[in-house]
């Protein structure tokens, strides 16, 4: 599905929710944010994912060029008032990392009305605590802009159907061990989008018949096996694509805010307080790069072993400062598991594309 259906596709499903009287609310964090808490009010979480180079230029007009891309393009949607990011009604802003921040502090130009909340870099002991409330002051803000009660009960019944979805995620992942498997990295960080956009009434059973279709016809992909990490990918992006279907590459697995880490954890819902289930899975279970210490190696290598990857492509967003202070760490991490790495740093400009093709293209080759 092109990226033009998908965002027509959603437009549509968002204006259905508006007209039904749901609010739409506008999500900036890349992760560590549960939407749960979002849907437990009768609101419809949307996710900000979108990314270009034209956008990135308009957000020039507010933020350096020194600064995040996703940031500066995300300011640039808003500036040519994209259809999308016109259906929301407030934003859900605040200490995700600079990119975030930067567009927080521009909000007011929109007239669009926010709610900041602190997401910390560490997990443990008080500042989990902090966290905490953080969510209970988010929960307050959600019922005051719905006028509905997030009660214990309409918690559980939205964590249970991000659970569902995240599960049909994760089977549909796996196939990715395959020698030849039947999606590839473009396949699931779309899904991911589609979700981060449409939750999960919408989009579990968009899943359950995907899984039937692979099933039954399962089409074949092959390539160079690569394990993707890094700064976030945006829908639009055309990295995964580049690598898959320029480099002759393939994206079996990652640890991508807009893919893996959205669906490789579940919340607890044995828990007795789903306030404290909610902020163990997203602060203390997430693959992000921003928090301290970094806790990703374990997991990168757990699996980049079982979904067998010949080597990693590091990509970072020029002044992203969640990964740009990690690539020396994790490249000597790598190196002394004798496991080959390429570090790409690029922003949306299309000047690039051909630069970053001859570097995927020489890595592929190096490592086949």
């Amino acid at each position: 599905m092109s990226i033009e259906i998908i965002i027509k596709e959603t437009i549509e499903v968002l204006k259905n929710y508006k007209d039904e009287g749901s609010k739409i609310v506008g999500v900036v964090q890349h992760g560590i944010f549960p939407d749960e808490l979002v849907l437990a009010a009768g609101a419809i979480p949307l996710r900000l994912i979108l990314g270009g180079e034209d956008e990135q230029e308009i957000g020039d007009q507010y933020l350096s060029a020194t600064t995040c891309p996703f940031g500066r393009a995300t300011l640039g949607f808003l500036e040519k008032q994209h259809p999308l990011y016109s259906l929301i009604d407030t934003m859900i802003v605040g200490t995700f990392c600079n990119g975030v921040q930067n567009v927080s502090n521009y909000l007011e130009y929109f007239k669009i009305p926010s709610m900041p909340i602190i997401i910390p870099h560490r997990s443990t002991g008080l500042v989990f605590d902090y966290y905490l409330n953080e969510l209970h002051k988010l929960t307050n803000y959600l019922e005051k802009l719905t006028g509905n009660k997030i009660t214990t009960k309409n918690l559980l019944v939205a964590i249970k159907e991000y659970n569902q979805l995240r599960s049909l995620f994760r089977e549909i992942n796996d196939f990715r061990k395959k020698p030849n498997p039947p999606v590839c990295g473009q396949t699931i960080h779309k899904l991911v989008c589609q979700a981060l956009l449409l939750g999960p009434k919408f989009m579990i059973p968009k899943l359950q018949d995907f899984l039937q279709q692979i099933r039954k016809n399962p089409p074949n992909h092959s390539g160079t096996r690569i394990f993707l990490t890094g700064s976030v990918i945006t829908l639009g992006d055309p990295l995964i694509e580049t690598i898959e279907e320029l480099c002759g590459g393939l994206v079996v697995a990652d640890d991508l805010c807009f893919s893996s880490d959205y669906f490789l954890e579940d919340v607890n819902i044995t828990d007795s307080d789903p306030f404290r289930a909610l902020a163990t899975r997203y602060l203390c279970r997430n693959l992000c790069g921003r928090m301290i210490p970094d806790s990703r190696i374990p997991i990168i290598l757990e699996l980049y072993q079982k979904f067998r990857a010949s080597g990693i492509i590091n990509h970072t967003l020029k002044f992203c400062d969640s990964y740009s202070n990690l690539k020396t760490d994790f490249r000597k991490e790598m190196t002394e598991k004798n496991i080959p790495v390429l570090d790409l740093d690029r922003d949306y400009a299309e000047s690039t594309v051909g630069q970053i093709q001859t570097r995927i293209e020489a890595f592929l080759e190096m490592i086949i």
